[in-house]
């Protein structure tokens, strides 16, 4: 099980380990965003201290419908003891967690400022 709380913005914030591929470890604090399709994004600053290495690139449309250019990373993630590789989109600053990494987990959220986000693996 992942678990963590909701932030004063009530978005579900969940705490990962991430690591590079000579690695590299770090935590970061993740947003749940069910509306990306792919497992994570990171801030540039963090795919460079973590030694990342470029697979592709393209562009993105994002919610507001703004198109960014993006570039896409090998990574792991420590995915409840398990370290699990990613796929890791560098756009923008922002930490998000996103459907590929939820897929085939249950997401519980206590939608109240310090409620929790619990992420369980189904059987």
């Amino acid at each position: 099980m992942i678990w963590d709380t909701v932030n004063a913005r009530l978005e579900a914030i969940v705490r990962l380990r991430v690591r590079g591929p000579t690695g590299i470890e770090t935590d970061v604090n993740a947003a749940v965003d069910t509306g990306f399709t792919s497992s994570l994004t990171l801030a540039p600053a963090v795919a460079t201290a973590l030694g990342l290495v470029r697979q592709s690139g393209g562009n993105a449309i994002l919610a507001d419908g703004s198109v960014r250019p993006f570039h896409v990373y090998a990574a792991e993630v420590d995915w409840g003891g398990s370290w699990r590789p990613v796929l890791v989109w560098v756009i923008g600053d922002e930490v998000l967690l996103g459907m590929g990494l939820l897929a085939g987990n249950q997401l519980r959220l206590e939608a109240v400022v310090g409620g929790a986000a619990e992420i369980t693996p189904f059987p």
